[in-house]
């Protein structure tokens, strides 16, 4: 970086991908406005965290980050200067408008602006779209007829469905495994839950050992939750008998007395265990491994209790949750495939995509940055209950007519899952799908893709 930052040619910029988000100051300090700092370990981590509380976005970032189907691009229309930003919600045919690149503010990019963030005659438009030169400015005529015989507006729209947009009350997450980024990473989650929300933390560090590595041996401030508890649980989670019953310790190792089930938690996170130096299939065969029987032990509790109180109308019984697993090698997919493992993240390949999209385009980091984060917009999925009433089910409508009624809750709408189909199969639809002005018949359960504010 010093080489490059000494150089007195035209250097372009470039792309640094570091391990440790501490270095990051540095790297800014030494060559400021010439590099892009990726810090892989932080992006899986904050990735995994979505991807636990929402396992569908696994699969929606991959198709994001990869370079087939769409991607974003940045351009300037002269033609939309002057217009607010909710009035150009229709303006791509081919192409989806998800934010500004914006010259008021130094050319900082706003990913889902408000809907009265007025477009300036050096602003670029952020897009979604298949190919820079796939798409173009349309003349506006399905938004303004739209305008005049919408019927339903802010307050109305926000009444739908309000049970499905608090479905987040407390949580009680489990992660199996340890992360040297562990501090990081429950630092993040603390951003995202509710208070009074519990992480148990399973692995095989004893108890006495974890404060020195959550601090990195003093190097980190101390750990302080407002809204999360922590439970350490000892054991190990390719062991059938440790995963059956968890019992948390204190400090000292001594037994609380506080105890879970796998079908208790809301989240199931697999971290590819750094305490174990091996190489990388033999880690996912582990990863592998604590999957199944973690799943396999879920679905028997399960069904021991549907057995027991399922004709009861008393007791609610809570649905399984979906683990998730880090996965190093790409490799490995196929066995999960084959093992009909759903529940899965390929860190190292989604790392290695984003590197590319940043190399290509500096502008990408902000933006992939932000919808990692916790902070400003990040993407969503959400039921097509919150958009269309009951009534409104009978009678078809465009994906514009889903996009218009998202921006009046100022909620970027970028695809659509349908109800019986799996997200490989829709893979069309679920970013910038074709044929936007086409109505067609939504049904309860279709799922809704959006960028919105956390």
């Amino acid at each position: 970086i010093l080489q490059f930052s000494s150089s007195e040619a035209n250097t372009p910029h470039v792309v640094v991908e570091l391990q440790d988000i501490d270095n990051k100051e540095l790297i800014e300090w030494v060559a400021p406005g010439l590099a892009e700092v990726v810090v892989a370990h932080d992006i899986i981590g904050r990735l995994m965290i979505q991807c636990a509380r929402e396992p569908s976005l696994a699969f929606l970032l991959e198709q994001l980050l990869g370079f087939e189907g769409s991607e974003f691009y940045i351009e300037k229309w002269e033609e939309l200067v002057g217009l607010k930003f909710g009035e150009i919600t229709c303006r791509f045919d081919d192409s989806i408008p998800v934010g500004i690149k914006s010259s008021a503010q130094q050319g900082k990019i706003v990913l889902n602006p408000s809907n009265d963030h007025v477009i300036e005659k050096e602003d670029a438009i952020l897009c979604l779209a298949e190919d820079n030169d796939s798409y173009c400015v349309n003349d506006g005529h399905y938004y303004n007829a739209a305008r005049k015989t919408q019927k339903i507006d802010a307050l109305e729209l926000h009444k739908l469905n309000t049970v499905f947009r608090t479905i987040f009350q407390e949580e009680k997450l489990l992660f199996c495994g340890w992360r040297r980024d562990m501090y990081d990473m429950i630092m993040q989650l603390e951003e995202y839950v509710k208070d009074g929300s519990e992480l148990w933390l399973f692995n095989t560090v004893a108890p006495q050992d974890r404060r020195e590595l959550l601090s990195d041996g003093g190097r980190k401030d101390k750990l302080l939750l407002r809204k999360l508890t922590l439970c350490h649980v000892v054991g190990n989670p390719l062991v059938r008998r440790d995963l059956k019953t968890l019992q948390a310790v204190d400090e000292q190792g001594q037994l609380t007395g506080k105890r879970a089930k796998l079908d208790d938690f809301d989240s199931v996170l697999i971290l590819s265990d750094e305490t174990n130096r091996v190489e990388m299939q033999s880690c996912d065969s582990q990863s592998l491994v604590s999957l199944l029987m973690i799943q396999d032990i879920q679905r028997q509790l399960h069904t021991t209790k549907m057995q027991k109180n399922g004709k009861s109308t008393d007791i609610t019984i809570k649905p399984l949750c979906n683990p998730i697993s880090e996965i190093l090698d790409s490799r490995t997919r196929g066995l999960l495939r084959v093992a009909n493992c759903k529940g899965y993240i390929m860190s190292n390949q989604l790392v290695s995509s984003m590197l590319a999209q940043v190399a290509e385009d500096r502008d990408m980091n902000a933006v992939l940055s932000e919808l990692l984060s916790a902070n400003g917009s990040e993407s969503n999925i959400k039921d097509i209950s919150c958009f269309l009433s009951n009534d409104e089910l009978l009678v078809a409508h465009s994906f514009w007519d889903i996009c218009i009624r998202g921006r009046l809750r100022r909620e970027t709408v970028v695809g659509y899952k349908p109800k019986d189909v799996t997200l490989a199969e829709s893979q069309e639809t679920i970013w910038n799908p074709p044929h936007k002005s086409k109505p067609r018949q939504w049904q309860s359960g279709d799922s809704i893709i959006v960028i919105s504010l956390h």
